[in-house]
C-alpha cells in the first residue's frame, strides 16, 4: 500500500491537470491586417494609434479575447502580404483593404457579408456614417466591409488675390459660371505671353463630372458613361477653363508664391499644408479661405470622396467578435476622433453622433469649420474602386487632352471613348 500512494497521488494530480486544461477557459486571438504608412502620401505614419485606441478598449470589454496584429508591412507590401496570408490560411479576421484589392476580394469570397450582423445588432444604425462613405464598403445591396477614414475634396482660394483684383470672394453656393468668370479676371500674362496670374491649380475634368450630377463608370467597373450629356458638359466646361491660361499650367509653387486664385485639395493635402513642416500655408504671404467645389448646372456643390474600408475574413471562425472588432474601428466616435490628432483624413461619422466634448476636441484639431465639412461630407459621391480604374482614367485623360489643349471635337472624342473604355472593362 505504501508503494503505491506515490503513484495514485501523481495519477490524481495528472487528472486534476487534465480537467484544468479541459475547463479552464483558453484565450481567444483576433488577428488585424493593418499597414505601415499614408494612404494619401501624407507624413502621418500610420492606423497603429487607431488600431491601438480600439484594441485596448475591445479587450477591456471582451476578456479572454486578445487582439494582435503584425506592425512595419508597408502599404506597397500590404496586398501582397496579404495574399500570403491567406494562401497559407493565416488571413487575419478583421482587415484593411486596398481599393486596388476590394472587388478582388469580393469576387474570391474572401470578405464576409456583414448584412446578418447589421440587421442583428440593434445599436448599429447605418444612417449614422455619411452616405457616400458607407457606400464604400457596399457592392450591390451586400455590405462587406466598413469605413475607417475618408478624404474629401474642397477648393481653397486666395482672398488677397481676389481683393487685389476687386472682387468679392464667392459664396458656399457658388456655380461653373462664377468659378470660371473669376479665373478669367485673374489670369493675366507677363510681356513674354506666359501668365503672372492663374484661376486654377488642380482642378480636374472628373470634379466637374461629379458636380454636374454624373458618373463616367459604375462601381463595379462593367459599364460606362462617356456619352452622358452631363459628362460632355463637364468636359465642355473644362475646356474653357483649361485654355485661359493659355497651356501654360500653374504648379503647386505658383500657389504657394500666391500666383493662384483657387487650388483644389483634398482633406488630406490640406492638413499636411498645415501641419508639415512648420505649417506652410501659415508661412504664406496671403490669407485664404475655403469652399465647396462649384455646381455645374445639372448637380450640385458634390465633393467626391476617397474612403479606406476594413473587413472581416469569411474564412474567420470568430465572426461575432470580429465584428465587434470592425465596428469598434468604424462606429465608435471616441476611436474615431484619433483621426483628427494627425495630418490623415477625416471621420466618416457624421457629426451630430459626436458628443460636445469630442466634438469640440475634432473641430480644434481640423482647423477648418467642423459644420461646412459635415455638410461636404454628407453630399460627396465616392469615388470608384475597382482594381483598374487608374488605368481607365489614364484611357480617359490621354484621349481627353487634344480636347483641352488641341482641336479634337469633344461629342466625336466622347464618342470613341465610350467604345474603348467598354471594350478595356469587359476585356
Amino acid at each position: 500500500m505504501t508503494a503505491r500512494r506515490p503513484a495514485l497521488l501523481l495519477a490524481a494530480a495528472a487528472c486534476a491537470c487534465l480537467l484544468l486544461v479541459a475547463f479552464y477557459p483558453r484565450e481567444t486571438v483576433l488577428r488585424l491586417g493593418i499597414y505601415v504608412s499614408s494612404d494619401w502620401d501624407a507624413p502621418y505614419s500610420d492606423y497603429y494609434d487607431l488600431a491601438d485606441t480600439a484594441i485596448e478598449r475591445f479587450e477591456a470589454e471582451h476578456p479572454g479575447v486578445r487582439v494582435e496584429y503584425v506592425s512595419g508591412i508597408r502599404e506597397e507590401d500590404y496586398s501582397e502580404w496579404l495574399a500570403a496570408q491567406s494562401l497559407n490560411g493565416q488571413i487575419p479576421d478583421v482587415f484593411f483593404v486596398l481599393d486596388s484589392d476590394f472587388q478582388r476580394y469580393i469576387s474570391m469570397g474572401g470578405l464576409a457579408s456583414l448584412n446578418g450582423s447589421i440587421e442583428r445588432d440593434p445599436d448599429f444604425l447605418p444612417e449614422k456614417y455619411y452616405p457616400a462613405a458607407y457606400e464604400a464598403g457596399k457592392m450591390g445591396d451586400t455590405v462587406y466591409a466598413l469605413p475607417v477614414q475618408s478624404a474629401t475634396t474642397m477648393i481653397f482660394y486666395n482672398k488677397t488675390l481676389l481683393a487685389a483684383e476687386g472682387i468679392d470672394p464667392p459664396g458656399q453656393d457658388w456655380t461653373w459660371e462664377t468659378f470660371y468668370n473669376i479665373c478669367r479676371r485673374v489670369t493675366h500674362e507677363e510681356s513674354s505671353g506666359s501668365p503672372k496670374q492663374f484661376g486654377c491649380y488642380g482642378y480636374r475634368w472628373e470634379y466637374a463630372v461629379a458636380s454636374n450630377g454624373a458618373s463616367v463608370v459604375d462601381k463595379a467597373g462593367t459599364e460606362c458613361y462617356f456619352e452622358d450629356s452631363r459628362v460632355e458638359e463637364a468636359i465642355r466646361f473644362c475646356r474653357e477653363l483649361f485654355r485661359l491660361d493659355g497651356g501654360h499650367q500653374a504648379t503647386e509653387q505658383d500657389f504657394f508664391d500666391g500666383r493662384v486664385a483657387f487650388r483644389v485639395m483634398n482633406l488630406t493635402d490640406y492638413r499636411t499644408m498645415e501641419y508639415y513642416p512648420l505649417g506652410l500655408l501659415g508661412q504664406q504671404n496671403f490669407e485664404w479661405g475655403y469652399l465647396r467645389m462649384p455646381a455645374g448646372p445639372q448637380g450640385g456643390n458634390i465633393s467626391c470622396l476617397e474612403t479606406r474600408v476594413a473587413a472581416v475574413s469569411s474564412r474567420s471562425r470568430h465572426k461575432s467578435l470580429a465584428w465587434d472588432l470592425l465596428k469598434l474601428l468604424s462606429y465608435d466616435p471616441e476611436v474615431q476622433s484619433v483621426l483628427y490628432e494627425g495630418a490623415e483624413g477625416t471621420a466618416v461619422l457624421r457629426i451630430d453622433e459626436w458628443d460636445r466634448e469630442l466634438y469640440a476636441h475634432a473641430a480644434a484639431e481640423l482647423r477648418l469649420d467642423a459644420e461646412l465639412l459635415d455638410q461636404v461630407m454628407d453630399e460627396a459621391v465616392e469615388l470608384p474602386k475597382y482594381e483598374t480604374y487608374g488605368q481607365t482614367l489614364a484611357i480617359a485623360n490621354e484621349r481627353l487632352d487634344p480636347v483641352f489643349y488641341g482641336d479634337a471635337d469633344v461629342s466625336a472624342t466622347l464618342m470613341a471613348l465610350q467604345r474603348e473604355v467598354l471594350a478595356y472593362l469587359r476585356g
